[in-house]
């Protein structure tokens, strides 16, 4: 297998052609900022929730989310509000985030607040259980986040993430699905807390897409090879989603380090197939 030559360094931005039904089935989980939302339509930040703010969450919105669970957000633990810091230091100085003040057996529902279709939601994901460390007392990276997709009160898609190494606090989580969702149910749990359903998921950054666009990765020219052989181009890297088309669009000068477009029908087109093993 040898490097195509004509790539060297930062290639192309990579647009995606189709998508085959297996990806159209279900929500697709994904890791990292940029996984599950190409384009930002709505977003929440959090400014407000503050360790000297007490918030009801139960009908909490922002720039067009409505981000909600059956409780008071974490500056109503003054002991917790002192300390706390759910994403194991990934929110740097940032001291506004969503939490909750105690545990409870409620999801976190985002959804925009006229009930749109969603295509992609991400957001840093954390947590507020105690970890029995007096330096951090909370924060638990054995906490696992359960997940719901829901359409017109229909369930869509569920799954389990986590726990380490699968989940770190300050992961950005991404939840993107072509057909749409208008509801996105997460919770934080944790084995042996006595209560399968006691949650405390905290969450920072929420970023919503509300057209059905599939993120496409960074892809560097080391990334691409060709076979020998059968003179066919192929993809190394496993941040692109399974059952998209991907095309060149751009591609990089070596010489002059200027960006050049490609003109279809001159485009380099590959199906992905899964990640052997």
């Amino acid at each position: 297998m040898k490097q195509l030559p004509i790539f060297a360094g930062l290639l192309f931005a990579a647009t995606v052609l189709a998508l085959n039904a297996r990806v159209e089935a279900a929500t697709l989980q994904t890791t990292g900022a940029g996984s599950a939302v190409a384009t930002v339509d709505r977003s929440a930040t959090f400014d407000t929730l503050t360790a000297n703010n007490i918030v009801h969450l139960e009908t909490y919105t922002e720039g067009g989310l409505k981000i909600i669970t059956s409780a008071d957000s974490w500056a109503a633990d003054f002991a917790m509000a002192a300390l706390l810091d759910p994403f194991d230091g990934a929110g740097g100085l940032d001291r506004a985030f969503y939490a909750i003040s105690s545990g409870n057996n409620d999801w976190v529902t985002i959804q925009t607040t006229n009930r749109a279709t969603i295509h992609g939601v991400e957001f840093m994901y954390g947590n507020t259980w105690t970890t029995g460390n007096s330096q951090r007392p909370w924060g638990n990276p054995a906490a696992v986040v359960d997940w719901q997709t829901w359409k017109n009160d229909a369930l869509v898609s569920s799954n389990t993430v986590g726990p380490v190494p699968l989940l770190q606090l300050g992961t950005v989580l991404g939840f993107f699905d072509p057909a749409g969702f208008d509801q996105l149910l997460v919770r934080a749990t944790i084995a042996g807390s006595g209560d399968p359903t006691l949650q405390a998921i905290a969450l920072d950054n929420v970023q919503v897409m509300l057209t059905n666009r599939p993120p496409a990765p960074i892809i560097y020219g080391s990334d691409f090879v060709v076979d020998q052989v059968t003179h066919e181009p192929g993809l190394t890297v496993y941040d692109t989603i399974v059952g998209c088309q991907y095309r060149m669009v751009w591609t990089d000068n070596p010489t002059s380090g200027t960006w050049n477009p490609v003109t279809p029908p001159a485009v380099l087109i590959m199906a992905l197939s899964p990640p052997a093993g």
